[in-house]
């Protein structure tokens, strides 16, 4: 079988789920003579923390081993029960009741409570106040409590109204953990992880090598939209630690390897023609691909230079050239699969007469090499990438500096390492960076990216009219009115260049074409393997 994507199930960008039917096979041994009940995944990296609450980008990891409050529906968007089996809200969004299901264990035998939920609660609110879980504490805005009502009810109770809680409860980081976890150090979290009431447990892991999860003997409570009770399907799953793209896909077409993260086109022509071999593309609900801008830089302060940018880069040629399947242009802020996209791609066109005349009229005049000049100064802006990290190729930012050399911007490329990029947060030592990574399906999640007041991106200026759009949608219950708060604050995000979207990007992973009912129920760095099975 020739690689084929897989998309047939996939109707519309507002389905957040990609299901995997594979071909039909016999009980037994798999296809490729693997064992039908191991799953083995090829992935690039090995996760800096194992605590998903405080590392976003590895949702892969925490995820097999924990549960939600809620479920989102992939189909309908709909918010169903999971390990809440119901919830209401009062006082005008600020209190929120959660009735928690009763028969309901931890992989360590403990309990799950009412009491427990709200130990989860305080503890995430406590994480994010010390800077450790930044991104769900964006999500916990205006928090004030959590407590146990009685033995089967959680209050959580905000200072003001927060609309995008129901579906924070949807996403891995928000997955309940057992009280032994809840004692632990963030820093002992992140060394051995977290026990939760998830399909799988966490049994060894070997750094920079591998992890390795069993299934969790009596789970019971998956919620009905991934339409399978009882245990998981598998009774093992691996995740080996790959870093070359080409040995990935050269485990999966010679049956190493069930399925492989991270395929570009490199991958993909190493399996053109190869029997048994599938591409899947995983579309994410997110912030898409973005240059994330330094806007108290001297030099991007000026809105000029942003814009000339925003404007200096041919999005479709960036990505047909140096991009493969599942990368297509960005025409907004967050992918076409967001419940929030608006087609803006008019505000983001390539025009670079437009660039050379804002730059002009700013007082930036062309230099004898071709690059502008202000008081002396060179219009220099330095672009720092996490290199060999899919989706900053540097034939792709090498081709982006030869366009914006185009307008007079001299554009200097420095790699760095995942360290290095972390240490550029709370650092105001940068220009622009790349943000790669899959943020929430929620208003709330351009609300973590974009605004001030929660990035973990640090020495950012702030922008009072957006700012101030994003904080009110947070508090905004109607629907119809919270779509009109994000639309406005995307339009001026991208007018006022305060970010420059390159990209939306899907997954895209090859598989045997023995994996059967894969799933991506919120974004594609959150992969359910609980119904996996191997044809």
């Amino acid at each position: 079988m020739t690689p084929s994507t897989r998309t047939g199930l996939i109707a519309a960008p507002a389905a957040a789920a990609l299901l995997l039917t594979g071909c039909a096979g016999g009980g037994g041994a798999a296809a490729d003579g693997s064992d039908p009940a191991h799953l083995r995944v090829a992935y690039g990296w090995y996760p800096t923390c194992l605590d998903y609450a405080q590392s976003n980008p590895f949702a892969l990891f925490g995820r097999q081993v924990l549960d939600t409050l809620l479920s989102e529906n992939p189909d309908s968007g709909e918010l169903e029960p999971y390990l809440a089996e119901s919830w209401e809200v009062s006082d005008g969004g600020r209190t929120y009741e959660f009735t928690i299901r009763e028969g309901v264990t931890f992989s360590n035998g403990e309990e799950l409570t009412a009491r427990v939920v709200a130990d989860n609660f305080e503890k995430l609110w406590e994480l994010a106040e010390q800077g450790a879980a930044t991104t769900p504490g964006a999500y916990l805005r205006g928090y004030d409590r959590a407590e146990a009502a009685d033995d089967s009810t959680v209050r959580v109770v905000f200072d003001e109204p927060n609309a995008g809680f129901l579906q924070a409860n949807t996403e891995g980081q928000f997955g309940i953990i057992a009280p032994e976890s809840l004692e632990k150090t963030p820093e002992q979290r992140c060394a051995e992880g977290t026990i939760g009431t998830g399909p799988f447990v966490l049994e060894e892991a070997v750094q920079d090598e591998r992890l390795e999860y069993t299934k969790r003997e009596g789970y019971d409570w998956a919620p009905a939209a991934f339409e399978r009770t009882g245990e998981a399907a598998l009774d093992r799953l691996t995740v080996q630690i790959v870093p070359e793209e080409s040995v990935r896909a050269a485990g999966v077409v010679a049956g190493d390897h069930d399925l492989a993260y991270s395929i570009t086109e490199t991958g993909l022509s190493q399996a053109e023609g190869q029997e048994g071999v599938e591409s899947v593309l995983a579309p994410d609900r997110s912030v898409v691909n973005t240059f994330v801008v330094n806007t108290s830089d001297p030099v991007l302060s000026d809105t000029a230079v942003r814009q000339a940018i925003q404007h200096g880069i041919d999005r479709a040629e960036l990505a047909g050239t140096f991009y493969g399947e599942g990368v297509e242009p960005a025409t907004d802020i967050v992918s076409q699969a967001h419940p929030y996209y608006t087609d803006r791609s008019d505000l983001l066109d390539h025009d670079p007469d437009r660039s050379r005349s804002l730059l002009e009229k700013a007082g930036w005049k062309e230099g004898g090499d071709g690059i502008r000049t202000k008081d002396g100064e060179p219009l220099e802006v330095e672009l720092a990438y996490v290199a060999g990290t899919i989706g900053a190729d540097a034939a792709g930012w090498e081709y982006v500096q030869s366009r914006l050399a185009d307008i007079g911007i001299r554009l200097e490329l420095t790699p760095v390492s995942d360290a290095e990029q972390a240490d550029l947060h709370s650092s105001d030592d940068w220009q622009l960076a790349v943000y790669q990574g899959a943020s929430r399906g929620d208003a709330d999640g351009i609300a973590a990216f974009y605004s001030t007041d929660l990035t973990v991106w640090g020495a950012q200026a702030p922008r009072p009219e957006v700012d101030g759009l994003l904080a009110e949608q947070a508090e905004t219950v109607d629907p119809e009115e919270r779509r009109k708060l994000v639309d406005e604050a995307a339009t001026a995000i991208i007018e006022e260049a305060y970010g420059i979207p390159l990209y939306d990007s899907s997954q895209v992973l090859l598989a045997r074409s023995t994996v059967q009912d894969l799933t991506f129920p919120v974004n594609s760095w959150e992969p359910i393997f609980y119904r996996v099975e191997k044809g």
